[in-house]
């Protein structure tokens, strides 16, 4: 099922940036078209990329437990964002200051802490409008700078993938009881029947499950694993990749469904597409396609698959949660979020992809339990 809108009219076609040039690229956050680079990064869309990492800021505190413990590296974060700042004032005043001074600056630093320590006591981390509300303005523009300069991602938590989890192996072990602890481990599989129609399957399929599994690579890694923290976004950028999942594309080989998500990534000048961001996807994928060993070859692409099925399932949630709720939050109402009407996905669509993933499921348990006839 082709599923694209082609624009009928010339207005359609500009930039609605700088309403200069034909568009060529489509934000997947807030689906705006634009023409290049320049008109992404200006200002009247800096709203939306900072949006995004906010977000990741928020998500990782509510992933976190709420003890002290949690709170305390919160407050360290904040303390190196503070003395970084103050290094840079340092270097701007030509080490002007001197060590009393400096003495002063380590007093109010701590003073600094404290006092956000004590406003983020009794507030609720799940809630974003919370949090901001309780910053100072000096804190909130310190938040934006690290933003617009990228300096954000040195404070996200590392991610270590559930795909890599169980790759280094004892020389003897108890292969029962490493199965066990690797399911443990390992994200849960959705369960589906053997489908009647799989007799008929075509060869080709196998190609088309590399084109979807290598999409799904990319995303993790671009999300830092916490893509159903922000489902519909994660969904739209792992269409915009997989053409087989969108569009239906047929491939005939593992090369052609793999050249086709790189050329989609460099298309997208906002998406990191360096050649160690491309290399960590495409040894993602390999390590998922081929599995953590001959006995269970299929089982990593199973698991990749239903975590696709999950994305796709809380993306239904959030655009039904979207569209019911008519309070407007403070946190999101000040920093663009997806508007649900303008984007090209529906209940229905997304329907249609869950059945695709569990026929590609269905496809997968078929073939784990044919190597063993």
């Amino acid at each position: 099922m082709d599923i694209r809108e082609t624009s009928s009219t010339n207005i359609n076609n500009i930039c609605k940036l700088c309403n200069k040039h034909p568009h060529i690229y489509i934000c997947p956050r807030c689906e705006i078209k634009y023409c290049s680079v320049d008109c992404y990064k200006s200002e009247a869309h800096l709203e939306c990329s900072e949006s995004f990492y906010k977000q990741c800021v928020i998500n990782e505190l509510k992933s976190q437990e709420k003890n002290a413990e949690d709170r305390q590296k919160m407050l360290k974060i904040l303390k190196r964002v503070h003395e970084q700042d103050l290094e840079d004032m340092e270097t701007l005043e030509n080490n002007e200051i001197d060590e009393e001074s400096e003495e002063q600056l380590d007093s109010d630093d701590e003073e600094n802490i404290s006092d956000l320590e004590k406003r983020l006591y009794n507030i609720n981390l799940d809630n974003a409008d919370e949090v901001w509300s309780v910053l100072t303005n000096a804190e909130k523009q310190e938040f934006e700078a690290l933003i617009k300069n990228g300096d954000i991602d040195k404070f996200l938590p590392k991610w270590i993938p559930w795909w890599i989890h169980c790759t280094k192996k004892k020389l003897v072990e108890d292969m029962d009881q490493t199965y066990d602890e690797q399911s443990q481990k390992l994200p849960s599989l959705i369960d589906v029947p053997i489908f009647n129609e799989l007799q008929k399957a075509s060869p080709n399929v196998e190609y088309n499950i590399i084109n979807v599994i290598y999409a799904y690579a990319y995303i993790a890694n671009y999300y830092n694993g916490d893509y159903l923290n922000c489902p519909v976004e994660a969904t739209i950028l792992f269409l915009d990749l997989s053409e087989n999942m969108k569009y239906n594309k047929v491939y005939e080989n593992s090369e052609s469904a793999i050249t086709s998500i790189v050329h989609k990534i460099i298309s997208c000048n906002w998406l990191p597409q360096d050649e160690q961001t491309l290399l960590a996807f495409k040894e993602a994928g390999n390590i998922i396609m081929q599995g953590e060993n001959s006995e269970n070859k299929y089982l990593y692409i199973a698991v990749a698959l239903s975590e696709l099925y999950r994305l796709l399932i809380a993306a239904t949630k959030e655009i039904l949660k979207n569209k019911n709720d008519s309070e407007n939050k403070k946190f999101f109402k000040k920093f663009v979020r997806y508007k649900i009407d303008n984007i090209n996905l529906s209940k229905k669509m997304l329907f249609l992809y869950r059945k695709k993933l569990e026929y590609y499921l269905s496809w997968t348990k078929n073939c784990n339990i044919n190597m063993y006839i």
